[in-house]
């Protein structure tokens, strides 16, 4: 027995939620849909039992594209969830592992066996959490700790799955539209000092002269929201005819964000895994290169601070916002802005950068490339208008859009989200790119589901 049957015979003896026997209605695919956003802020909400103290050392981006919340039961959030699909994706992508993707079994296998991995890994990074001190776990409770957290992800695993049969969209997606939209309504309208809106009020009530700075993280998200939309729209139209030119025509789109956010997220997540590990090897000779930290003494303790090698310049400079707010309102140069200024253009740069590069690599190896779209545009019966059948003319004319439309919307966004993070959105630059796209998905699916339900007939011409 291969290890691809073994896991998907183990899947199939795991407790699942039961599809319903006849397709739900909007509403009630809507109500499913809010009972799991609930459930997740609930979830959020609850601290393990035996925990100590959280040292908060992830990235607000990392947290905020894992859905996940140190101090609660979901600290590892939909971590196991990413890993484990990431990692089948490239299996199965790749070639190592062989299933057909294109069947309705073949999507049901991998769906179970991926359930079978993110259990595996929800476990194995809960204990990461503990043992390497992110979760301070009161000493003997360690075990405890880690199977609480455990048991937050293995929660988010069947909420996904009521979402995926009961409700709209995706439960990953929503987890993540959740935790950023909560990140941005706390920073930008919630009721506390450090909030923009009372700095806001406290800045007119007392006739500051810098009140309008307040309002720069509102505009650079909103910003950001309407560059993404008008994105959404760009795209190139390859002309198909089906039964290679001789059925019904039409046009395949390709998009400029035809990968979405995915480059980005992987580069944001190398970046925070870097960041860690420098925290880890920070008293060790390879910090010189690698990352260089300073104790900063707080009301609690002391924290760690970057300030040299590799991974500072992997974290966006919050200060430059600050400097550059100060030269316009009092018309002195600060001494850290010509040093922000270039750890900015840096930190951009690698992050377009890097991007790039796991977009040219994601395209390939999760089967978006010439070579299988153009197969799985043939075994359709699609072809290009005027060319003979075969898969490798419409190979040869993919070959030309895919791989430079990849790199540009992999840096389109890779540069969005840089830009996002050193001129302070509400949240993180990746957090609302996000948020946006995923939002932007699930206006989609709700206009559809309501024509849908006003003209049943366009069901089966859309199938």
């Amino acid at each position: 027995m291969s290890l691809v049957d073994l896991l998907y015979n183990i899947g199939r003896k795991l407790p699942e939620i039961r599809p319903p026997e006849v397709p739900p209605d909007f509403k009630t695919r809507l109500m499913w849909t809010l009972v799991v956003l609930v459930s997740f802020y609930i979830l959020s909400l609850i601290p393990p039992y035996g925990l100590q103290a959280v040292r908060g050392l992830a990235p607000e981006a990392f947290q905020l594209i894992l859905a996940s919340n140190l101090g609660s039961i979901l600290a590892a959030g939909i971590g196991p969830i990413v890993i484990a699909s990431i990692v089948l994706q490239l299996l199965v992508g790749s070639g190592i592992i062989q299933i057909d993707m294109r069947s309705q079994e073949g999507r049901a296998k991998f769906m179970t066996i991926q359930k079978v991995l993110a259990i595996f890994f929800s476990f194995f990074e809960a204990w990461i959490y503990v043992s390497t001190g992110f979760l301070q776990a009161v000493p003997g409770l360690e075990l405890i700790v880690a199977l609480q957290v455990a048991l937050g992800s293995i929660f988010l695993i069947y909420l996904d799955e009521i979402v995926l049969k009961w409700g709209i969209g995706s439960g990953i997606s929503l987890f993540i539209a959740a935790n950023v939209t909560r990140a941005a309504m706390w920073n930008g309208f919630g009721i506390h000092p450090e909030s923009y809106l009372m700095g806001l009020i406290n800045a007119i009530s007392t006739a500051s002269p810098i009140w309008w700075t307040y309002l720069i993280p509102y505009i650079i998200t909103i910003l950001v929201f309407l560059i993404v939309v008008y994105a959404e729209g760009i795209h190139v139209d390859i002309p198909i005819a089906l039964s290679y030119g001789r059925g019904a025509g039409g046009r395949y789109p390709i998009k400029l964000l035809y990968l979405n956010v995915i480059p980005v997220i992987f580069a944001v997540a190398l970046f925070a895994n870097i960041q860690l590990l420098a925290y880890i090897l920070k008293d060790t000779p390879i910090s010189v290169i690698l990352g260089q930290y300073r104790e900063v003494p707080t009301e609690t303790g002391v924290t760690y601070e970057l300030v040299g090698g590799l991974a500072y310049y992997l974290q966006p400079p919050y200060k430059l916002m600050d400097d550059i707010i100060l030269l316009l309102t009092t018309g002195q140069v600060p001494s850290t802005l010509v040093p922000n200024l270039i750890h900015a253009i840096i930190y951009i740069l690698l992050l377009t950068l890097t991007s790039v590069l796991f977009g040219m690599l994601w395209i390939e190896l999760a089967g978006f490339g010439p070579k299988q779209i153009a197969e799985q545009l043939a075994s359709s019966g699609f072809g290009i208008p005027g060319f003979r059948r075969d898969p490798r003319v419409l190979e040869k004319v993919l070959e030309k859009y895919i791989p430079t439309i990849a790199i540009l919307g992999s840096a389109f966004v890779g540069f969005l989200a840089g830009f996002t993070d050193v001129f302070r959105g509400l949240a993180s630059g990746m957090g609302i790119l996000l948020a946006v796209e995923i939002i932007y998905r699930y206006y989609e699916i709700i206009m559809r589901e309501k024509v849908l339900e006003m003209y049943p007939a366009l069901k089966k011409v859309l199938e």
